[in-house]
């Protein structure tokens, strides 16, 4: 049995997937293929080896002999109360992917404050008991907020 290959690369400026033929590569269609190329790693895993990649790492799988077992874990630090982060680039392409630009930078401005930055920054003003959204995530103030957004798709 020979095993598996995978290629890890980083992952390519928000792209959710890629339609690149690793095996022939079109750098004309996929310019910046070549230098994640250029960066990937690979490793040749025999039977029995395990392999760990960061999330948000780009990778691909090929199996090497005609029959192949691999089995894959999703390790999730964050309590099961918080959102898939999935949801929230559905929701920013939903919302904002497509405005003008000036509003593109404006949103970025506030994403990076609220959601990026420090998290103490926004509410260091404010008393806990209004914090509201702002305030430390835990299952209330997740229901809270994931209540507002249900609310805010039913239009």
């Amino acid at each position: 049995m020979r095993g598996i290959t995978f290629h890890c690369l980083y992952k390519l400026r928000d792209q959710v997937v890629t339609l690149a033929n690793l095996k022939q590569p079109d750098f004309a269609r996929f310019p910046r293929l070549r230098q994640a190329l250029d960066e990937a790693w690979i490793a040749d895993l025999q039977p029995g080896d395990a392999l760990y990649y960061p999330s948000l790492w780009w990778h691909e799988a090929e199996a090497l002999d005609r029959f192949n077992v691999m089995m894959n874990y999703w390790w999730v630090d964050s309590p099961a109360y918080m959102g898939d982060p999935m949801d929230v680039l559905m929701h920013a392409m939903l919302g904002l992917r497509d405005r003008p630009l000036a509003d593109r930078q404006g949103w970025r401005a506030l994403f990076d404050y609220y959601i990026f930055g420090d998290n103490s920054v926004p509410r260091a003003h404010l008393p806990q008991n209004v914090q509201g959204a702002l305030g430390d995530m835990n299952e209330e103030n997740a229901r809270n907020i994931r209540n507002i957004v249900a609310q805010s798709l039913k239009r």
